[in-house]
């Protein structure tokens, strides 16, 4: 692994609100969401447009977030999925309520890789 970058946001920790639909159908974020996400993308002070391989650690607390962002070795192969790896992560864990666990709030830790 080579460079790591960590950082802090100050603020309370939001988990992202389901899309919304209007009577035509058409789906949009809701404002909240859209709030929280401008101000978390004004906050963070790291390089921009990492454009390599990448691990991400997020510790969420009560008030605030830490994130560590680090680069990893750009000759490793790379995943053939090319999908977000947080939406192959929900999809299984979606279908696992309530046959699994109770719900999916219960999972404190979790760790991904595309492979």
């Amino acid at each position: 692994m080579a460079n790591s970058k960590k950082q802090t946001f100050q603020v309370k920790p939001r988990a992202k609100q389901r899309p919304r639909y209007t009577k035509t159908g058409h789906a949009y974020t809701p404002i909240e969401t859209r709030q929280y996400e401008s101000l978390i993308s004004r906050l963070y002070k790291g390089r921009t447009f990492v454009d390599c391989p990448i691990e991400v650690e997020l510790i969420f607390f009560k008030d605030k977030i830490e994130m560590i962002i680090t680069e990893l070795d750009p000759n490793e192969e790379q995943s053939k999925l090319r999908g977000d790896i947080d939406n192959y992560a929900k999809a299984v864990l979606d279908a696992l309520n309530t046959i699994a666990y109770a719900d999916d709030k219960q999972i404190v830790s979790l760790k991904l890789r595309k492979k």
